[in-house]
This record gives C-alpha cells, structure tokens and sequence, in this order.
C-alpha cells in the first residue's frame, strides 16, 4: 500500500533524512580528504598494472587529482540534493492534491490518484516542481531561489564539466551564477554588540550565547570553476534544513 494513501507527512518529508546521512557519510568524508591530503596515495601493485596496460600510467599530478575528485564530490552531494528536493516537491504536490480532491470526492481511490501524479511529476524539471507547489500552498516557497540555485550548480558541474556557463546563469548579463543560502549564526550578544561564537573560546563576560540565521552567497564568473570548500557546503546542507522547514510549514497550512 503507497504511503500517501493514508496522507502521511513523513512520507513527503522522508528524503531529507536520507540526505542529511548520505551527505554526512559520504559528501563530507570526501571533502575532508580534499583539504587534508598532501601527498599522493602511492597506488596499489593491481593499479599499477592496470594503468600501464589499459591507460599508459597513472597519474603522479596530485593538484590535478584532487580537483577531479573534488568536482565529482561536489557533484554528487548537489546531485543529492536535487533529487532530495525535487522528490520531496513532488510528495507535497501530491499529498496537497490528493488531500484537496478527496474532500471532494471521498471515495476516490488514492492509490490510483497517487500512481497517475507520480509518473506525471516524475517528468517535471525543480522550476516546474516549485511552480506547481506554489499553486497548491497558502504562501509560495520561500527557499525557491535557494533551491533553483543549487540546481544551477549541479547542472554545470554535471553538464559543463565543473565550470560556470552561460545559459545557466540568471542575472541579466548572463556572466555569473550565484548560489544563495541560509546559515545557522552562533553568536554573543551584549545589548547591541554582537560578537561571533568560536569553538572553544569564551566569549564576552555577561553575553548571552544566541543561535540566529543570516544569509549568504557564493559567486562564481563565466568559466569558473564551481570549487566550494568543506565550510560552505556545510553552509549549502543548513540550508536544506530551512527548505525542510519551510515544506513541513506548507504540510500543515
């Protein structure tokens, strides 16, 4: 029996657990070994011999190396992402359709309703998703430009081998693309002052330790490559967890 059957709101917001677990595990993980490693893993004697017979050598360029496998790290973590969105947009488009139809016509049957809607959203695009959704809700999305931007990312480094172009740039003279999140902000605060919180550091005496959000953005021109570090795609999966908010508010209205 399909989930949405019964209008469960877990069903519609289980992605994101996965993808805060597949991130963690994997994502960051490769990250990591990007900023740390400093010399090249001597290759195994099997590598060794497969390279010369089949390729010619192996690679000893270890910039080079780690940019590829950064770019396929990013790749897939945005890759992860929009599939996380994009499946959770399409659970809410149908949760809110089903819940709105069966008001209507109680005996409709859900689990045919539910099939014909999922191989329809199935073939839309995240605009297309984040149009329909806004339809359906009280309020549109308020994570929209966040989340078409991630999607801009994982297109041209799955589409322009890692760089920035042209026609997936939005602002009016199509030379750069802008990733647009929300971070969680750890800070002190004395009256007015404001003073960010370190790791391990005391703060100011008699502050009070607050938990706020600011937003942010990262920028890259035409031909750029998209290279982010381990802190700002931390910066990126906060923001998923402001999207998931968001949904689950639009769940409930």
């Amino acid at each position: 029996m399909c989930e949405v059957q019964i209008l469960n709101r877990n069903y519609v917001l289980g992605p994101f657990h996965g993808l805060i677990s597949t991130c963690q595990n994997n994502v960051l993980l490769g990250l990591r070994l990007v900023e740390t490693v400093e010399t090249f893993p001597r290759p195994t004697d099997e590598e060794k011999q497969l390279f010369e017979i089949a390729f010619g050598g192996v690679s000893d360029d270890l910039v080079q190396s780690k940019a590829r496998f950064k770019r396929w790290v990013l790749l897939n973590g945005f890759r992860d992402i929009n599939q996380c969105v994009g499946t959770t947009l399409q659970r809410l488009i149908t949760f809110k359709t089903i819940e709105a139809e069966i008001k209507l016509n109680p005996t409709l049957n859900i689990e045919a309703r539910e099939g014909v809607l999922r191989r329809e959203l199935g073939r839309l695009h995240t605009p297309e998703l984040i149009e329909k959704t806004n339809l359906l809700c009280a309020a549109p999305l308020m994570f929209q430009k966040e989340i078409e931007s991630f999607n801009l990312a994982r297109n041209c480094l799955e589409h322009a081998v890692g760089t920035v172009a042209k026609r997936f740039c939005k602002n009016p003279e199509k030379d750069k693309l802008t990733i647009f999140g929300r971070r969680f902000k750890l800070f002190f605060k004395q009256g007015e002052k404001e003073s960010p919180a370190l790791l391990g550091k005391p703060g100011p005496e008699n502050a009070a330790l607050m938990l706020g959000a600011e937003d942010f953005e990262i920028q890259f021109a035409v031909g750029q490559p998209i290279d982010l570090s381990l802190k700002q795609f931390l910066d990126v999966l906060s923001t998923c967890v402001f999207v998931r908010a968001d949904i689950e508010q639009k769940l409930a209205a």
